[in-house]
């Protein structure tokens, strides 16, 4: 019995090594996936055959390999990609009074989109849940795609997320804390559902394009209509044991500083996140409290445009973000010292307005030894790396809990004759 269970853990663990690198890889030949996984080719002949059975896989004819692929002298090679009908997966960013969906297949590629407009700061806690249901329910059937072909639903959020209760404990976008989501979601549609901070989704994203850059240790800071941080470590995201782990822009800049969202005063984010910069700029950062609505981009242009005129109420809210951003990563490269820090968000726009304050208080913050071995890169603003993230993470976990066990193959066919 005990050698039975040890052959089946050595046949998960080397399909998921496979499904790993195609999800890092993309299509690839079987000699390919050799290099890429280290596993012998008698050893990926039997395992890719095998997913293909289960319905997992697909083989892409030669002439798709022909065009899709690198051009070769001969006969091409046949390339092994996953089947995209194998599974779908829901992605949902809960932002201020706003809902964005997506529905991707088993390759990622995103099938749908839905967008809508939601009240969710006085949104009623006990029946959110069940909106974000209604929802997906929504964008399915306009689809045309039934609850049980979906494997996973993820749901990214500002703030801090509870991933083992399914909740958002606290979140800018609600007056209300301890909201559960996932339980509404597993109940009306019968899929599992995740809750996650949208930092964390970035991160997520990120190492999907390129594990090779991002990983190692790094960390990803979201700038925008708030501030968050998504850790990775030894290429993992780090969440935490309940999902809760990295709030960077809820650490203390400055003791009884300005009022930040999340009720304490003197946050990172007091100083950096878009309602902030206005209110620095109004001069009322000291007195008035953070808004609790969406900051309009016209209005974020407005004061960028304002700054570089030379605006000095303008150009010192930038200078004061500046600083509380590089002493909150000075904090971070004493205690982590990451090999990369990736800047992300609409609040990067901002950059050169900001970088000359930030860099003047990474010297003062943080001895030259440690500071020269980070590089910080900021990541094109358009990237939709949040809903990518989600989508990333939810077809890892359909991986590692679904696809490395298998068989699919009676599951694959059902689904495939409702489509």
């Amino acid at each position: 019995m005990r050698e039975k269970a040890d052959s089946d853990l050595v046949r998960r663990q080397n399909r998921l090594l496979l499904l790993e690198a195609l999800r890092q890889q993309g299509g690839m030949a079987r000699v390919e996936m050799g290099r890429h996984t280290g596993l012998s080719p008698a050893s990926i002949t039997t395992i890719s055959s095998q997913l293909i059975a289960d319905g997992i896989l697909k083989e892409a004819s030669a002439a798709h390999a022909a065009a899709e692929g690198p051009q070769r002298r001969g006969r091409p090679a046949t390339l092994i990609d996953f089947n995209p009908k194998a599974a779908n997966v829901v992605a949902v960013r809960v932002s201020i009074d706003g809902l964005e969906l997506a529905l991707a297949d088993a390759r990622g590629s995103v099938l749908a989109r839905r967008a809508s407009r939601t009240a969710t700061y006085d949104a009623n806690p006990a029946a959110f849940g069940k909106v974000v249901a209604g929802e997906i329910a929504t964008l399915l059937a306009k689809t045309r795609v039934p609850a049980k072909r979906v494997a996973r639903a993820g749901i990214a959020v500002q703030g801090v997320a509870d991933s083992q209760a399914g909740a958002v404990v606290w979140s800018p976008a609600f007056r209300g804390r301890n909201i559960s989501v996932a339980s509404a979601v597993e109940d009306r549609l019968g899929i599992p559902c995740r809750v996650a901070n949208d930092a964390n989704m970035i991160a997520e994203g990120l190492t999907g394009i390129d594990r090779a850059r991002y990983g190692g240790t790094a960390a990803v800071v979201f700038m925008g209509w708030g501030v968050g941080m998504g850790l990775i470590i030894n290429g993992q995201v780090y969440h935490g044991p309940t999902g809760a782990a990295a709030e960077f822009g809820h650490m203390n800049h400055l003791p009884d500083g300005p009022l930040c969202r999340c009720g304490r005063r003197g946050c990172v984010e007091a100083y950096v996140a878009d309602y902030s910069l206005l209110r620095w700029a109004s001069g009322h950062a000291a007195t008035q409290p953070p808004s609790s609505n969406a900051i309009p981009a016209q209005d974020m242009l407005a004061l960028e445009t304002a700054a570089h005129r030379g605006d000095p109420n303008a150009v010192s809210a930038y200078a004061k973000a500046g600083e509380a951003l590089g002493f909150g990563l000075a904090r971070l490269i004493v205690i982590l010292t990451p090999s990369r820090i990736v800047l992300a968000g609409p609040g990067t726009r901002a950059m050169p307005l900001i970088r000359p304050h930030l860099d003047r208080a990474l010297e003062q913050g943080v001895v030259d030894e440690l500071r020269r071995t980070v590089e910080i890169e900021v990541v094109p603003i358009g990237t939709d790396m949040i809903i990518k993230g989600t989508i990333d993470r939810a077809l890892r976990h359909v991986d590692r809990e679904i696809f490395a066990h298998g068989p699919l193959t009676k599951r694959v066919r059902e689904l495939e004759t409702v489509a």
